[in-house]
């Protein structure tokens, strides 16, 4: 992740959301433990297919901090996976940067295509089509984990990465970084109970 706070006082940033075609940590689901990874050109379909992707602050929808239709952010499939370049004038996030705190990225995105492999204890998971809803910049440790919400009647994931993962997680962290997810998913689904102000 690159992070300058520029002379006009905004913040820039840029790094790769997620990679593609390489297999994530353990996840888990419906089905059990699994690890997945994002075939190429998916992300780049996704990108055409979508009007707008949003940058939220940790998947809040009332936090947003730059979008394609508003030109504040650039989002693009490359070789290596999704990268992400975003002008941020957000004050509580330019201090975030300013002090260190900028944990990593994640992405929310609904599964319109997938295709499952069996390979002894964890199954194999490869995203073909995707709908990316949104992308996320991170004050918070993410988890490796996958959580499935309902919003507006659809089915949400969210994948998340460190900018500099830790070689070791504790039982305990993982267990942490879980509460927390399961905190944002129940603040997401009452959030949409009333109408938003935009």
């Amino acid at each position: 992740m690159q992070v300058e706070v520029r002379n006009d006082g905004k913040l820039e940033i840029s790094g790769y959301v997620n990679a593609i075609d390489r297999y994530s940590k353990e996840l888990y689901g419906s089905k059990g433990k699994f690890i997945e990874k994002v075939a190429p050109r998916v992300f780049q379909r996704a990108l055409e297919q979508a009007r707008n992707v949003d940058m939220l602050l940790n998947h809040d929808v009332r936090r947003k901090l730059a979008s394609i239709e508003e030109g504040t952010l650039a989002l693009k499939e490359d070789n290596i996976g999704l990268h992400a370049k975003a002008v941020i004038s957000d004050q509580e996030v330019i201090e975030e940067a300013r002090c260190g705190n900028l944990k990593g990225w994640s992405f929310g995105f609904r599964a319109l295509n997938d295709s499952w492999q069996e390979d002894g204890s964890v199954a194999k998971r490869t995203l073909e089509e995707i709908d990316l809803m949104e992308v996320s910049l991170l004050t918070i440790e993410p988890a490796y984990i996958a959580t499935s919400v309902q919003v507006r009647s659809e089915d949400m994931e969210q994948r998340c990465i460190r900018d500099k993962p830790d070689k070791k997680e504790s039982e305990m962290e993982v267990e942490n970084q879980r509460s927390l997810v399961a905190t944002k998913v129940w603040l997401l689904k009452n959030a949409e109970i009333k109408p938003l102000m935009l």
